[in-house]
Parts: structure tokens; sequence; C-alpha cells
């Protein structure tokens, strides 16, 4: 399964996620603005897939990397201002 892990700095529609590649690649991206957020991507025939690694029940898709990098912002500007209720993320326990 080809999935890079990337990272944007913070400023959808149909699901052909379900065929994927077979290998893992982890990337780094920055971008300049005012926060940054992991996420994961790969791209499928001619479209690029992804999702916020801290959350990672949304999914988005763009035509290109840079639209689902602005996909991917939209989304997180969605599920930060309580525009979506009820939303699962991913989070760290430290365990001492």
């Amino acid at each position: 399964m080809l999935r890079q892990i990337a990272q944007f700095e913070i400023g959808a529609d149909s699901e052909p996620w379900a065929r994927r590649n077979d290998i893992i690649n982890r990337k780094d991206i920055k971008e300049e603005s005012m926060g940054s957020a992991r996420f994961v991507y790969w791209q499928d025939d001619d479209v690029w897939l992804g999702y916020l690694e801290e959350y990672p029940d949304y999914m988005t898709q763009g035509k290109s990397l840079e639209e689902l990098k602005e996909n991917l912002k939209d989304i997180q500007d969605d599920l930060t201002s309580g525009a979506i209720p009820y939303v699962r993320k991913v989070a760290e326990l430290e365990i001492a």
C-alpha cells in the first residue's frame, strides 16, 4: 500500500480509495502558515487521496497533491471549528 505521511502548515467527493499500492513511504512537507498537521496520502491512478493523521475517519481527494492539501486544510478547519459534530480523533497517551 503506497502511503505517505506528510506535514503541512494549516492556514471530496467520491471514494476511489478502495484500491491502493503496496509500499509504505514517509515524507514531511512544509508550507508557510500558522500551524501544522501531519497527513497520510497516496496516489490512485490520477487521483490523490489522503486524511489528517489526527482524524483518520475523514478522507478527501484532489486532482493534484496541492489540491489534496487544500482540501485537507478545509477539513481541518471544519473539524476544529465545531462544524462537524461528534468528531473522533487519534491522540497519544503518555504512560509513566
